[in-house]
């Protein structure tokens, strides 16, 4: 993928490459904040012993800045461009031709991935299509539907208070023991 970049964009890169030694591929700048996407493998020497790297460009620019550590991978990849934040799944799909990522993320966490004015999701996604061949992100708050249990179970666990009674005699605790020991 071929990135284009403006020239104040380039005068980010050359300064926060100056500063860390990590090579940039890209650089992502609104009112609030610059990120800038590494190659694999430059995350610390990008972060800086302490987050001293990230700590001066934040001094220079007078803005928040991210550090995102591209992938070949666009699972992978995705999951960076959210950290810290766990999403539980990331899934890829093409609808209508065109690729599209399904991120499933716990329901507590959804306000954050979107951000206010969705702000954070318009980043991310402009961050990955410039760097891939997806072009949208769908966001799903909600948990994995598992397969339906047996029982009175949740989980592999009893529910609190109840025991699963035995089907028959010879199940029982007691009844195992006896003929045990007969």
């Amino acid at each position: 993928m071929k990135v284009r970049l403006n020239t104040e964009d380039i005068m980010k890169i050359n300064f926060f490459e100056k500063l860390t030694g990590a090579e940039v591929m890209d650089c992502v700048s609104d009112d609030e904040r610059i990120v800038f996407v590494v190659k694999e493998g430059n995350m610390g020497a990008a972060i800086g012993r302490g987050g001293e790297n990230v700590k001066t460009a934040m001094e220079k620019f007078n803005k928040k800045v991210d550090i995102v550590e591209y992938s070949k991978d666009l699972k992978k990849f995705v999951r960076n461009i959210f950290e810290p934040l766990k999403l539980e799944d990331v899934w890829v799909k093409k609808h209508n031709g065109k690729l599209v990522v399904y991120i499933r993320v716990d329901p507590k966490l959804k306000r954050a991935v979107i951000g206010e004015g969705g702000k954070n999701i318009n980043r991310a996604i402009t961050i990955m299509s410039r760097l891939s061949d997806a072009k949208s992100i769908r966001v799903i708050a909600g948990f994995r539907k598992s397969r339906p249990s047996h029982g009175r179970f949740r989980k592999g666990k009893p529910i609190k208070g109840e025991v699963k009674k035995p089907k028959t005699e010879k199940e029982t605790p007691d009844k195992a023991k006896e003929e045990e020991n007969n």
